[in-house]
């Protein structure tokens, strides 16, 4: 599944009308800052996909961990009646029949956001400053200086900022494991 950017060229607000290839370096930039995100969210695909499916490794347990999140609904377990398994309304779908998942295990579920939904609008809008970063100082200048005027700017790289990871994990309840980057 190819999963597009956030937010369009349109979206960015940078104060003045984008010139063609501007557009289109824009759009290419909205890209890959939303694969960023999504790779900040743990993997999380974020935008809403209805009726996907994913197939698992059994846990060996009764107890199943869906990988997308949130999950709007569970609607198939391949090979099992719907009175064999319950979904929790979280993440966790667990067997009924006393039987514990064991090797592959298919399944059909709705997850992610709509684009109205906030954690969705706090993607679009990390994705929009990263790539606005960029536009507005194309020469990666960190700072400059003319007589006793001083300017630092912030790294215009295709990355995100300390901050905006920050955001980016709290929106979409990423753990930090005790690692930082």
């Amino acid at each position: 599944m190819v999963l597009g950017p956030f937010a369009t060229a349109s979206d960015l607000r940078i104060g003045r009308d984008l010139s063609a290839a501007e557009q289109s370096q824009a759009n290419r930039l909205l890209a890959d800052a939303s694969h960023l995100i999504r790779m900040t969210a743990g993997y999380q695909q974020i935008t809403r996909v209805d009726n996907d499916t994913v197939t698992l490794r059994g846990s060996g347990t009764a107890v199943l961990k869906l990988p997308q999140r949130p999950v709007r609904d569970v609607t198939a377990v391949a090979g099992l009646a719907s009175t064999l398994w319950k979904w929790d309304g979280g993440d966790l779908l667990t067997r009924c029949d006393g039987y514990a998942w064991d090797g592959p295990v298919t399944v059909t579920y709705s997850h992610g956001f709509d684009i109205d939904d906030i954690a969705y609008q706090v993607a679009v809008s990390v994705a929009c400053d990263a790539v606005k970063r960029i536009l507005l100082n194309p020469d990666l200048v960190k700072q400059r200086s003319i007589d006793d005027y001083s300017e630092t700017l912030a790294d215009a790289r295709a990355s995100l900022m300390s901050g905006e990871r920050d955001t980016i994990r709290e929106a979409f309840g990423v753990a930090e494991w005790g690692v930082t980057s």
